[in-house]
């Protein structure tokens, strides 16, 4: 019987680099009536032209995410949305050149310094540390890693005039622990005892209720992580005394 031999698939009419140029007009178009649709949308190209390997067009993409950042979101629940998405993105992306990646990731960290709440700061300035050490273990950066993870601290302690924010000490502590066990080497035990220390006092001088329950059941649960860990053998664990 004769061989049928399946005809070679035909070339893509259209280039990568075209649909995302298209991408880029359409959402530019979108960007003065969805501001926040839009830089979404930017985010997830910068994704995708990041997974394709053309690192130009993502960190361009980024970039006009920024700019709308800056020039159309005015609302602080939009803006700490908008920041944990580009936390997300970058985190996400691994093809841009250290200097590229440094500039982005310094502006995003900047952003989260100058939200309007001192509690959102705390929070997305804590977080920024993870853009500085990361689980892929690229563009690492103990020092300014750990320089975000002290300066949220240092914020959550201009909160304390409200018992109500001893929380941000314990979403700390968590940070601190997972750079400890992700390696970073600037991590070191003593942090995380003289942080259960602070957090300690502080919820002793809490007032027994709701507020203080939930603060003790997460604090209990980071606590109980950190034994769980000693009793598993974990070297960088071995010497913390909780």
């Amino acid at each position: 019987p004769e061989v049928v031999v399946p005809a070679a698939p035909r070339p893509p009419k259209t280039s990568c680099r075209k649909v995302f140029q298209f991408l880029h007009e359409i959402v530019t178009a979108m960007a003065v009536s969805y501001p926040s649709l839009s830089l979404k949308l930017f985010l997830q190209s910068a994704v995708a032209a990041d997974s394709c390997d053309l690192h130009a067009i993502a960190y361009e993409f980024m970039s006009q995410a920024f700019v709308l950042y800056e020039d159309e979101l005015t609302d602080s629940r939009a803006q700490v949305s908008a920041l944990n998405l580009m936390v997300g993105t970058l985190l996400s992306c691994a093809g841009f050149d250290a200097e590229d990646y440094d500039a982005l990731i310094t502006k995003t960290t900047q952003y989260a310094a100058k939200l309007l709440k001192k509690t959102d700061q705390c929070k997305m300035v804590t977080l920024c540390s993870h853009l500085f050490y990361r689980p892929d273990g690229k563009y690492p950066d103990a020092k300014r890693s750990l320089e975000c993870l002290q300066r949220g601290l240092k914020i959550a302690d201009g909160c304390m005039a409200s018992s109500a924010n001893v929380h941000l000490f314990v979403s700390i502590l968590d940070a601190y622990l997972y750079h400890l066990e992700l390696g970073s080497p600037l991590i070191q035990g003593k942090y995380i005892e003289g942080l259960a220390a602070l957090i300690s006092e502080h919820v002793d001088g809490m007032d027994h209720g709701e507020q203080r329950q939930r603060v003790e059941e997460a604090y209990g649960a980071t606590l109980g992580y950190v034994r769980r860990r000693k009793g598993e053998g974990k070297e960088r664990f071995a010497d913390i005394k909780v």
